[in-house]
Parts: C-alpha cells; sequence; structure tokens
C-alpha cells in the first residue's frame, strides 16, 4: 500500500485558500440579495457597487489594510509594516492575507445594500475606501493581531482576552456601524417615509433572488467560519454544526416573532433571521455546543426583527435591513461569548470578567468607526454630495448614474414625448416580447377610446357652443365669424353682399305683459318664420341679442336683400301672434339693411353701424317696415 505523507503546512494553506474561495462566494450571495430587495431602476447601480467595492477594497487591503492589521504592532493599537505586501516567498502570508481581503471585501459590501437607490457611486466608493484602509484593518489589529501568527505585541483587545472567532465585531460590527453611520447622513429614500412619519412600503423586484443570494450567503460563511480554523481538524464539525444550526435558529424565530407582530409569514424576516443567526454565531463557532449555537441564533432573529422596527421608528431607511443583520447580530454574537462559551474555555477566569471585557470591545469598534465614519462622511458630504438629486432618484440610478437605458427608462421617455406634444395625442411604441408590450397596448387601446369619446364630446361642444340655446340658430360668435369669413371672400372675389338687422317690434311690452315663457314662444314662432324665408345659398341666420337677429347675404345685391326681407316681414305678420298694445294687433319686425360693394369698400363695424341706422329709421318711420341704408323711402 502506497503511503503519501502530506506536509501538515501545506494542508493548512490549502484549507485557507478553499476557505477563501468559499468566501468570495458571498459577494454574489451579496449581489443577488441586495439586487432583488431593491426596485428595478436600481438593480444595476446595485450589482455594480458589490464588483466594484470588492476591487477597490482588494487593492486598498493590499496597499494598507493588511500593513495595519497584521504589521509589527504599535502598541497594540496598529500595525506599522508590511504595507504593500510582497511576501512572493511566504505562502502562508499570501494565503491569509487573500483570506482576510475576502473579510475586507465583506465589511466594505455590508454597506451597499443598506444605502442602495439613493447614494451616489462616486459616494459609495469613497465609503468602501475609507472601510478597507481605516476602519477594518485597525480593529482587526485590536482584536486578531497576534492570533493567527506568533505576533508580539499583541493587540490591546486580544491582549484583554478579547475573544471573536470569525468576525462578528471585526467584519459585521465594523460593518453594521458604517451602514448605521451614513444612513443618518444620506437620509432616507423618497417616499419611504409619509408626512406624519409612517412608513410606506417599497416594492421589491425580486424577492426569489433575494433567497437565493441568502443560500449563496449560507454556503459562503461556511469558508467564513471554517477558514478561522488555520488547519482542518475534528473541530470543524462543531463549527459548522453550529454555524448551520443557528442560522436555521434565526430564521424560525424571525418567522414567529414577525408573525407575531405583525401577522406576517413574510419572507424577509426569514432571510434577515438566518443572516442574523449566521453573524452572531460567528463569534463563538469554535466554543459553544448545539443547544448554546440554537439559543444564539434564535435571540438573533428576534434581534433583527425588532431592531428593524426601531430603525423605522428613527424614520431610518435600511433598505437591506443590514443594520438589523449585521451590526444587531454582530454586537449580539459578541456579547454571547461570555454568556454561553464554557469557563473553560474562556481566557479569563469569570463569565462576568468576560462580559467586560466583551462589551469593551463593542464600545471600542463602536467608537472608533463611528468617529472616524461620522466625521469622514460629513466632510465629503460636504464638499462631495453623497446623495444623488432628486430627478436621478426618481428616474432611477441605473440610468441616473451610469446611463444604463432599460424598457422603464424607454417608456418614460416616451411619455415625456407625448406630453410635450400637446396638440395631437400619440401611441406609445409596442416591442413584442418586451415587459412592457401589454401596458404600451392598454394605454393605446385606452388612448383611442377616449380620443374617440372626446372627440364626440368636442363635436357636441363646439355645436351647442355655436348654437342660440332658446332658437336653436347661430349665436353671435358664429355670425361675427361668418361675417368675417363673408367679408374676405367677397374681397376676393370683388362680389357684393348685404346684411340684414332684424328687430321684434315692441317686445318688451309683449315680455312684460305675457311674461317670459310666452315671449320665449314668441320668438321661437318669429325666428321659424325667419329662417322659412332664407332661402339665399350659405346665407347665415343669428341671434345677436335678446330680440334682435341678422342675416347674412353673400353675394346677394341690395334689390334682392330688400325683396328677401320684405318676404320676412310679411312672414312674421303673418303669424298674427296677438300683441298686448291693441285689440287686432300682431307682433310685427322691423329690418334694417346694408350692402357691401367692393367699388366703394368699408369695414365691418361700418357696414353694421349702417344697418343699425336703417333699422332705427324704420322703427321710427313707424316700426313693421324695412328700410336700407342710405334709401329716402321705407320699401
Amino acid at each position: 500500500m502506497l503511503n503519501i505523507e502530506i506536509d501538515p503546512h501545506t494542508i493548512s494553506i490549502t484549507w485557507t485558500l478553499l476557505c477563501t474561495a468559499l468566501v468570495l462566494l458571498m459577494q454574489p450571495g451579496f449581489t443577488c440579495l441586495e439586487s432583488g430587495l431593491v426596485r428595478s431602476k436600481n438593480n444595476i447601480n446595485v450589482a455594480l457597487k458589490n464588483v466594484a467595492d470588492f476591487c477597490i477594497s482588494g487593492v486598498c487591503f493590499w496597499l494598507v489594510g493588511y500593513g495595519l492589521m497584521y504589521g509589527a504592532s504599535a502598541s497594540g493599537f496598529f500595525g506599522t509594516n508590511q504595507f504593500a505586501l510582497d511576501s512572493y516567498d511566504n505562502p502562508s502570508i499570501l494565503a491569509y492575507f487573500l483570506f482576510q481581503m475576502m473579510f475586507c471585501g465583506t465589511a466594505a459590501t455590508i454597506l451597499s445594500g443598506a444605502v442602495a437607490e439613493r447614494m451616489r457611486f462616486s459616494g459609495y466608493i469613497i465609503c468602501s475606501f475609507l472601510t478597507a484602509t481605516a476602519l477594518f484593518p485597525i480593529v482587526g489589529h485590536w482584536i486578531w493581531h497576534g492570533k493567527h501568527f506568533e505576533q508580539a505585541p499583541m493587540g490591546w483587545l486580544i491582549e484583554l482576552g478579547f475573544i471573536d472567532f470569525a468576525g462578528a465585531t471585526v467584519v459585521h460590527s465594523v460593518g453594521g456601524w458604517i451602514a448605521l453611520i451614513a444612513l443618518v447622513v444620506v437620509g432616507p429614500r423618497l417616499g419611504r417615509f409619509t408626512r406624519e412619519g409612517e412608513p410606506k412600503e417599497m416594492y421589491c423586484q425580486n424577492l426569489p433572488l433575494s433567497a437565493l443570494g441568502t443560500f449563496l450567503l449560507f454556503i459562503g460563511w461556511f469558508g467564513f467560519n471554517g477558514g478561522s480554523i488555520h488547519t482542518p481538524s475534528t473541530e470543524l464539525a462543531r463549527v459548522f454544526s453550529n454555524t448551520a444550526l443557528s442560522a436555521c435558529a434565526g430564521g424560525v424565530s424571525a418567522l414567529l416573532l414577525s408573525w407575531n407582530l405583525h401577522s406576517m409569514q413574510g419572507i424577509r424576516y426569514v432571510l434577515n433571521g438566518l443572516l442574523a443567526g449566521l453573524v452572531a454565531i460567528s463569534a463563538s463557532a469554535d466554543l459553544v455546543n448545539l443547544p448554546s449555537a440554537i439559543v444564539i441564533g434564535a435571540i438573533s432573529g428576534c434581534i433583527s426583527v425588532l431592531l428593524g422596527d426601531l430603525l423605522e421608528k428613527f424614520k431610518i431607511d435600511d433598505v437591506v435591513s443590514a443594520v438589523p443583520v449585521h451590526l444587531g447580530g454582530g454586537i449580539w454574537g459578541t456579547v454571547a461569548v461570555a454568556l454561553f462559551v464554557p469557563l473553560e474555555k474562556l481566557k479569563l477566569d469569570t463569565h462576568s470578567e468576560q462580559l467586560i471585557v466583551q462589551l469593551i470591545g463593542v464600545a471600542a469598534c463602536a467608537i472608533w468607526v463611528c468617529s472616524i465614519g461620522l466625521v469622514f462622511l460629513w466632510l465629503v458630504n460636504k464638499v462631495h454630495p453623497l446623495r444623488v438629486s432628486a430627478q436621478t432618484e426618481t428616474i432611477g440610478l441605473n440610468f441616473g448614474e451610469h446611463g444604463m437605458k432599460d424598457e422603464l427608462i424607454d417608456l418614460m421617455e416616451q411619455f415625456d414625448n407625448i406630453a410635450k406634444n400637446e396638440n395631437t395625442p400619440q401611441h406609445l411604441n409596442v416591442e413584442h416580447g418586451s415587459n412592457n408590450a401589454s401596458l404600451c397596448m392598454t394605454y393605446n387601446y385606452l388612448l383611442d377610446h377616449t380620443s374617440r369619446h372626446f372627440k364626440a364630446r368636442e363635436e357636441e361642444l363646439l355645436r351647442l357652443a355655436s348654437l342660440d340655446p332658446l332658437t336653436g340658430i347661430a349665436n353671435r360668435r358664429v355670425y361675427e365669424n361668418v361675417l368675417s369669413e363673408t367679408l374676405e371672400k367677397s374681397k376676393k372675389s370683388s362680389l357684393d353682399f348685404c346684411l340684414l338687422v332684424i328687430d321684434v317690434d315692441n317686445f318688451k311690452q309683449y315680455n312684460d305683459h305675457y311674461g317670459h315663457q310666452l315671449g320665449d314662444y314668441c320668438l321661437q314662432n318669429v325666428c321659424q318664420a325667419l329662417s322659412s324665408k332664407l332661402t339665399v345659398k350659405n346665407g347665415l341666420l343669428a341671434r345677436i341679442g335678446g330680440e334682435e337677429f341678422a342675416i347674412i347675404l353673400p353675394n346677394t345685391s341690395q334689390k334682392a336683400a330688400q325683396s328677401l326681407a320684405e318676404k320676412i316681414r310679411k312672414a312674421v305678420s303673418a303669424l298674427k301672434i296677438p300683441h298686448c298694445a291693441g285689440q287686432g294687433e300682431f307682433v310685427t319686425v322691423s329690418i334694417g339693411g346694408a350692402r357691401w360693394s367692393h367699388t366703394n369698400e368699408v369695414n365691418l363695424q361700418t357696414l353694421f353701424d349702417d344697418a343699425d341706422m336703417a333699422l332705427f329709421q324704420a322703427k321710427s318711420n313707424g316700426r313693421n317696415q324695412v328700410r336700407f341704408s342710405g334709401q329716402a323711402e321705407t320699401s
């Protein structure tokens, strides 16, 4: 039988690199989780941030972060060498550098989902730079310097006996604190809270995608926690089991609590609870037993629900619940070390002493990240605003920040063009097979239906606006328009036309005596008589006043107009509508006329004045007469 001895040093390096690949799987997990929880108009921005922050943090951690974290310690506070690392001949350092680079990327990307949908891409890159160069490495130096390699002096917190197995504080609390600071600086999304401060639901794009992202994170966490044991051993079974059970317990407790508080069996609460359980167990996965892991996970799941509700009350808009999951779970997991780890595995003599040290570590992390983060982001925000404009936030960061058009943006542009074209409603372009095809077809159908309806209504309103409501003939507005048109046509054709102005004699007396109802009836009958005698082509009869009418007679001589006027006068008399003036007297009309001649042009006002003066003369001569302007005797 062939015996092959494998160098333990090689096994350790191989194991670390394998876990590094698993931790890297958390990046697509974060990408899926966040992309599914934002609206589709921002999903490209979120995905790009997850790729970019990993690249930025990787370079920054190599250039500065690793040296601050694992370089020769300055009194246990920060490293002083190994910047721009070059350990070509030391594979152990290279492997562990790569492993910790994944941790740095995880700490940096926690912020991405929290401030999604309103932080500028450039502002987010600045935050990633800060996390990778100062926040994560310094806290890591305090807690892990001297733990993984023989280094002296050790970090000041690990020297006190602080325990953080796989980064509940170093990674997750750091990311959670900077996320909270950024949320306070940039503020909530537009429309997230009402004027009264009540939260409004911002509908997610794709929760199944978020569930997929959560499972990718779950898988990656085995590398996260398992890789913190440098050499594979039987301890891995405990670490993996505790990791899995804590996550499951967190999901169950979050589901039950949210069901009880909100009457909801919400998938988001389950996802957050599961992740919070993973975060919390990261501090003690190698030290606690399975029942303790379940309790730690269950409490962290409840914390994720309660802390999420608390943030809403303070109008803090955390899109993916990064603060409840990573900060809430990280702090609880760090404190749980002193409560659940057997005394013989603690670094201090009693649980209470260990609890004090754990709380000191939590406070130190909070003070460092919040003080540096708040001052830095406040100054950056003054010089380079971290938040996008309201317009960019409204149209979405995919297009506003990166110029990435989608079907929704195309639809919005079409609506914008329609809004600019006020005269004629336009149809939307229908691209069959697109997500918006049905919406565009429905809009076009509604547009056609509405256009037909409004066109019919418009025609009816125009008709009503052109008619006198009592008599049903043209009103004064139509009369003026037709008179102007007749004048223009007559000028072009060098033809004459005539204007008749008709007034019902003594109508006021009639109306006062018989009342308005019979007065209206009288005018209707007079109008019918006038209409019955109007035989001139394109002639117009209009009511231009209370009891005053006008007739436009195109291409008509004064003799023909006078003859028509006489017929009209006689037709009204033939109605024999009794008049109150005396026995045997009937309603009559007086008519004044004027001729427009192309050889002696006058304006319309003068033409009307001439006809009106002729009417006055007809009434002065005893009424029931026809008189034309410039005529010596009544016709």
